[in-house]
Formats: C-alpha cells, structure tokens, sequence
C-alpha cells in the first residue's frame, strides 16, 4: 500500500480573492508569468504568494505593499495605499536602507513561519531528542514521571485545584533570546522589533481564528499514592501563551533551517530551561481528546485534518477530534465557575468541531446551561446511562512549542454515536474531517487496529499528542474497549 493515498480530506471552500491578492493574479497573467516566476521577482517564497493570490494570506504590512508597487511598478493607489505615499521608483530607497532592512526582516520572518508550519512534526520530533530520554513519550511529547498514569482515569475524577495569588511568570517571550524570532518594525527612520511574537503574527501572518481569550493556565501536575491525579491552575490569556510557546517553536524551525538542530542555536529555549518549570512560564492546556465509535467488536475514530490558514498553532497536521484550548465561555465569574471543568470544555469543542455549531467565543453574555441547552444535554444524558465514557491518559508537553497536552479518549456506543452526530459536519472552522476515501461517511472515520494505528504514527504528520492519544488507547484497550480483545493482533 506504500505509495496509495488512504486518507481523505474533503476540500474546504476557497475563499474569493480580494485585494492584494487578485491584484497579483491579475498582473501575474497580464504579465505571462508563473507564481514561481511573479515569488522570485518580489524575493517572496512561492507558496507564500499562492496564499496571498487565494486569499489565505492577508497583506496589512505598508512596507510590504510599498515593496511590491516598487518592484511592479505600480502606483499606490494599486496596492491600497493613500496616494502620493509611495516614493517614485527614480527615488527608490538604496539597498540597506530602514525602509529596506524591515522588508527584508520581515520577509525572512514569514519564510521561517511557512517553514515552520510545513515541518511541525519533524521539527517537534527533533525537538524532543534535545531532552533526556526519559522525559521522551512518543514521537514529539514530553512527559514527566508520574505525568502519564498507569490506568486511565475517569475524566470527572481528576482533580482541578484553583489557585488564585498564581506569580507573574518569569519568561513572558520578550526576552532579549527572543529577538530574533521578531522581525522589525517601522518605515524610515523609526524602527524597533515587534514586541510580541502575536502583533508580528496579527500584521504578518494572520490565521482566520485568531482572537485572544481568558484562558486556564496550568500550575502543577500532581499524583498521590491512593488518590486521583489534581491539576492546579490559574488565569492567564490565550495570546501570552502563544507569545512564548510559537517563539520557541520558530526559534527551532530557523536553527534548522540554518543547519542542524543543536542548544547553542537555541538562546531563547536555553533561557526556558526546565520545560517542566510551570511556574516559570505560561503553560496553557490543550485538551486532546480521540473520539472512538465502538461498534460490537470493531471500532472506528475520527481524525482531523486542521487548517494551518485558520489555526495559530498545530495548522497542517493530522489531530484527534475534538481538540480545543481549556478556556472559559465567557468572561464574567459564572462563566468561570460553571466551565472550571474538563468534560464541560470537550463537550463544547464536539459540538463546534463534529456538529459545525457556532464557537463559544465569549461574545455572549449568557452562559450556557449544560443541563437543558442542546448538544450538551443529550451528551450528558448519554454519559450517565454509560454509553458515552470520557477517560484521561494524563499530560504531556509538546517538544516543538512546549504547549501543554491533557490527552483524553471519548468511547461512544455506535448506535448513541450515530443519534448525537447524526448531523455530523464534514468541515469546520479549524478544518476538515478525515476519512479513509471520499465515498465513506464521515461518521465512519478510520478503524482502529494497530495496522492503521501504526501506519498513522510512523508515516503521516499525526500531532505528537494525537499520536500518544493513539497510542495509550491501543495500550489500554481491553479497559477501554473491552469488545475488541479478540482483535488484538489485528
């Protein structure tokens, strides 16, 4: 089968070109050139203008644009800008001016992200052998001893632990190790860095899903002999995450770029230190969940194949569905207190990622009853009468970003799974549904045997922690999945 294509991924809706993009399409045509040809006259990357000429890559840099009506000789009022704020071409700014060297910047920091984005696994796997062995779980994770626990565990029984007077953290991702992972800012004479890694991705390399919300930020990991597992926990926002996990993630896509992965070309992952030192930076919690269709003795999971167009992080890769940032609804202290939980958090990201229903962004005042509101009612119904089993693997880090993984496993009857996702979507706002070929259901998803299960891990760009959700559900199946023993050596 080497060689076949075995997962389907239905096509996602274009979006019409606007602006810019149609701007460079046209000249491209008017002109005979190829988007190779039209990347090497601008010193862009051709995947990056097939992003900008669909409509997946927005332009809202000025320097940016005045680059390209310099290099195309066309006027400002072309490429969107105020007329009479672009230099005549006679009085172009002389190579290694200001004006040049933030262009310059600039562009080199979107090649390294497009790189970063097109690499995720391979670099998180590279990142990981930085680390001891024993910290190693999988292809890609880290986990500490006592992170991952040896049975799974009802995912109401863990224990969540608030912890109000949490510190401010040390690394914030705007520390002089950190420069370089910011392009330059400014036209003329002003210039200075980004000062966020966030600002540079809002003007640079926006994703359609990019909005910066009141999350859960993770203090402590902790297991007593003879009790369940407690995370502790704390506020934090979604962006101070993603300031300092997406730049040492693209610290580590430019030191392979650069040649081989090694801590002196690490400055900013060196000043990090222990990734396990949770009070030291940010770490905010994904939560990962494999969502099984248990049907007598066979099974079948869903996979997801996520937009990096439309996600800031772990865009282009294979992920476990649902999968969502553990955040509360809403701003307000009832939104904390009723979404303070972990299978409240899954069950919203099933109804928007299998069910395409709105996302709750916190643009709502109300909060949502979980007891009477559709889908969570009858998701609640269904897990009470035992038919739909939430458990949870533990924790783990990603090598690449040292974002925070909780890795659960959701195990649905078939006949409960066909009712609750019967108007399962095929696409969603963060990607598409994947299946074994286009003619199959999406409900129907992939089997789970070790054969798929292995060709998954070892072959296609699978998330590091959808590979350990994989993974430890295989291991723990006669608990999980009890009519699948006889299948074992599938």
């Amino acid at each position: 089968m080497t060689g076949q294509t075995w997962l389907w991924t239905p096509p996602r809706p274009t979006p019409t070109s606007v602006g810019i993009g149609s701007l460079l399409r046209a000249y491209r045509q008017a002109h005979g050139l190829t988007q190779q040809q039209l990347a090497d006259l601008l010193g862009f990357d051709q995947s990056y203008v097939s992003k900008v000429e669909s409509g997946r890559r927005a332009i809202h840099d000025i320097s940016t644009l005045r680059h390209i009506a310099r290099n195309l000789g066309l006027s400002p009022e072309d490429v969107g800008l105020a007329p009479g704020g672009l230099a005549d071409r006679r009085r172009e700014p002389p190579r290694g001016s200001a004006v040049e060297k933030v262009a310059g910047s600039q562009r080199a920091w979107r090649l390294t992200r497009d790189h970063l984005n097109h690499h995720r696994i391979s670099l998180a796997r590279a990142a990981a052998r930085l680390y001891p062995e024993a910290y190693r779980l999988g292809n890609g994770l880290l986990a500490r001893p006592g992170w991952v626990w040896d049975t799974p565990v009802d995912i109401n029984d863990i224990g969540l632990r608030w912890e109000q007077s949490a510190g401010e953290p040390a690394i914030t991702g705007a520390e002089p190790e950190a420069d370089a992972t910011r392009p330059l800012v400014g036209d003329g004479g002003a210039q200075s860095r980004y000062q966020r890694y966030t600002r540079a991705m809002r003007d640079l390399d926006r994703p359609t899903l990019f909005e910066n919300r009141l999350s859960f930020r993770l203090l402590d990991v902790a297991e007593a002999e003879g009790a369940p597992p407690t995370l502790t926990f704390g506020h934090t926002t979604y962006f101070d995450a993603v300031d300092v996990c997406e730049t040492v993630a693209h610290e580590t896509a430019a030191a392979m770029m650069g040649g081989e992965l090694a801590w002196p070309a690490l400055p900013f992952r060196r000043r990090i230190g222990d990734p396990f030192d949770l009070a030291g930076r940010v770490a905010l919690p994904s939560i990962n969940t494999l969502t099984i269709r248990l049907d007598r003795g066979s099974a079948s999971f869903v996979l997801h194949r996520r937009s990096a167009g439309s996600v800031a992080t772990a865009g282009g890769v294979y992920h476990v569905l649902p999968a969502g940032v553990f955040q509360p609804s809403g701003i307000t202290p009832f939104h904390h207190e009723a979404d303070f939980d972990l299978w409240r958090n899954v069950m919203r990201e099933l109804s928007e990622e299998l069910l395409g229903n709105a996302e709750h962004d916190g643009s709502s005042s109300r909060p949502i009853d979980y007891d009477t509101d559709e889908p969570f009612r009858s998701f609640e119904q269904a897990r009470r009468a035992g038919t739909l089993r939430v458990f949870c693997f533990g924790m783990g880090l990603d090598a690449l970003t040292l974002f925070g993984e909780i890795l659960t496993v959701l195990v649905v009857e078939a006949d409960t799974f066909d009712t609750l996702f019967a108007d399962m979507v095929r696409t969603n706002a963060e990607g598409s549904v994947v299946s074994t070929g286009p003619g199959r259901q999406a409900h129907e998803g992939i089997p789970f045997t070790q054969a798929s299960l292995r060709r998954l891990v070892d072959t296609e760009p699978l998330a590091p922690s959808a590979a350990a959700c994989l993974e430890l559900a295989w291991r723990h199946r006669e608990t999980l999945l009890p009519g699948l023993r006889m299948r074992a050596s599938v």
